[in-house]
């Protein structure tokens, strides 16, 4: 990591905009166990971490053509729920409707990863702490309270229209938190929306929880950290990093 990067952050950021899902939110803790139920109860043998994975991708591909398409914003719950019955019923699964619906709910309930409390704490001393997320704005504030450090606030891309990487959920959060673009500096465990919030001329941290290659986009990261502890040695005010 560049410490002229970590500098430029430090000295021009004001506000830390945090993708949630994965991010911040340990999807698989609460997921795959939900998953495993469901499969139980449906008699299948089928491993729920294989379902998982398809079951996102699944999702990210719909969440990408909705924001494509003309017409509404599809809510993330009913993406969510569509990508799941159609994994299911790929796999001979009958499934009702509710049972699908009862995994989702479970979104609401994610909770922080290990790592991530302290960190906010200590990051909060300096700047504005917001997620950004592709959640809907219900799920959103279901799961602020599960943060020990409060977030300063949420902005969901239902309110701007489209999913990230979309520009419009970037534009929107600058415009709420008046801010330019480079004041605000995007965290993510995931390329594609860090690539969109470079794009539009954010900084970005990518949080490579997952030890994922970035890829190849001419659009990189101004840090790469594996998690939000180094994020926040990187970032913190000097004399409250660790040593």
């Amino acid at each position: 990591m560049s410490e002229i990067a970590a500098e430029t952050l430090r000295e021009e950021t004001k506000v830390l905009a945090f993708d949630l899902w994965d991010t911040l939110l340990d999807r698989e803790a609460t997921l795959v166990p939900a998953l495993q139920a469901l499969l139980d109860d449906h008699g299948s043998d089928y491993d729920p971490e294989v379902l998982l994975r398809r079951y996102l991708a699944m999702h990210f591909r719909d969440s990408m053509i909705d924001s494509l398409i003309p017409g509404p914003h599809t809510p993330f719950k009913e993406i969510s729920r569509r990508a799941l019955a159609y994994r299911l019923e790929q796999i001979g699964l009958d499934v009702p409707d509710e049972a699908v619906r009862a995994v989702i709910r479970q979104w609401k309930t994610l909770e922080p990863y290990s790592d991530v409390d302290a960190a906010l704490d200590r990051l909060s001393e300096e700047y504005e702490l917001v997620g950004l997320s592709n959640g809907d704005p219900d799920m959103l504030e279901a799961v602020r309270p599960n943060f020990e450090t409060e977030l300063d606030g949420v902005v969901s891309v239902a309110e701007a229209g489209a999913y990230k990487p979309h520009r419009a959920s970037y534009d929107l959060t600058c415009e709420a938190l008046d801010v330019a673009p480079h004041e605000v500096a995007f965290v993510t465990a995931h390329t594609f929306d860090l690539v969109g919030a470079r794009a539009v001329g954010m900084r970005g941290a990518f949080l490579n929880r997952h030890e994922n290659p970035y890829g190849g986009w001419t659009h990189r990261p101004d840090i790469t950290v594996p998690d939000t502890e180094a994020l926040a040695d990187a970032l913190a005010p000097r004399g409250t990093a660790t040593e």
